[in-house]
């Protein structure tokens, strides 16, 4: 027994030899303030959840298909001079199945009056529309392949009426406001923006192109040019949302024939992914055992060390 405590490395003093003071309980009362914000701090470190990243090359296919959503505004359009075609890099035409799509005719302050039905083309609705100053939105998405290719707004088959409508304003105004656009599935898209704070997923929403009052008579081209960028994301649970991030810039110039508006896009060849990232509990618990001992050993060494002092002075 004898031989077991001496290998105790916590040995008490007794009650009686122990030496209380007040700066020894002003430390104290530091040391405990201090190790309590060392806790905190730990903790808050412990809960947070960090975000890392890298860069790959994308190994999807090109046969893959993807979602175009929108939601645009031609403020100067009727539904009736406005139509969307699709093309790929190699000009070949979309089919109307992968567009679902819903025209809202507007009045000429921007609101919904109606949903405009694009099946036959009815003279005496593009004259009304064109007489009441109406304008058009788009929402909706599209499903492309994953290549290069781009999506045209503008009177494709609906230029050969315009003779029969008659006492129209032209050139026809396609300014237009893009209230949202994304690449990807809506759903996870949600799910994205709810949980990270990274990527740049809407580029282009809430943004606008209104011609210039001076190029009123002149018949203008919008073209948007769109580098989408493959990205996932992972959460902590390891469940994982691939989405599109893109940049866009844009150009007007003048229609050679009529004006439209064009959203050229291309696919990079790289994919970016994010993850969700969390300290391990064990580590949580040595980095506080880590706090607690340090803190002590120096608060008590600091105060030895000026109980020292002290004591040198007043003798």
């Amino acid at each position: 027994m004898q031989l077991l405590k001496s290998i105790d490395l916590y040995g008490k003093l007794p009650k009686g030899l122990a030496e209380t003071t007040s700066f020894g309980a002003l430390m104290s009362v530091i040391t405990m303030i201090f190790l309590g914000l060392m806790i905190f701090s730990e903790f808050i470190e412990y809960i947070t959840i960090d975000v890392n990243s890298d860069i790959v090359v994308d190994e999807s296919r090109s046969k893959d298909m993807i979602s175009i959503n929108m939601d645009v505004k031609f403020i100067r359009a009727p539904c009736d001079f406005l139509e969307l075609e699709a093309y790929d890099i190699m000009g070949q035409v979309l089919p109307d199945k992968y567009k679902m799509l819903i025209y809202y005719r507007l009045d000429s302050s921007e609101n919904v009056i109606g949903v405009f039905k694009n099946e036959q083309f009815d003279v005496e609705g593009a004259r009304k529309g064109v007489a009441e100053k109406q304008g058009c939105q788009v929402t909706g998405y599209v499903k492309v392949f994953k290549v290069q290719g781009r999506l045209q707004f503008g009177p494709h088959r609906s230029h050969h009426y315009i003779p029969q409508v008659g006492n129209l304003n032209f050139p026809l105004d396609y300014s237009h406001k893009i209230l949202a656009m994304s690449f990807g599935e809506e759903i996870h898209l949600r799910q994205v923006k709810r949980q990270f704070s990274q990527g740049q997923l809407e580029a282009l929403s809430k943004t606008q192109r209104i011609k210039r009052l001076e190029l009123v008579n002149t018949p203008m081209q919008h073209e948007h040019y769109i580098s989408v960028v493959s990205t996932s994301f992972t959460l902590l649970n390891k469940k994982q949302y691939n989405v599109f991030q893109y940049t866009a810039n844009h150009n007007e110039v003048r229609a050679q024939y009529y004006p439209q508006v064009y959203f050229r896009y291309d696919f990079s060849p790289i994919t970016v992914n994010f993850w969700q990232t969390k300290e391990d509990y064990k580590h949580f618990l040595v980095q506080i055992c880590a706090v607690i001992g340090g803190i002590f050993t120096v608060a008590g060494m600091i105060e030895s060390a000026i109980s020292y002092i002290v004591k040198l002075k007043l003798h």
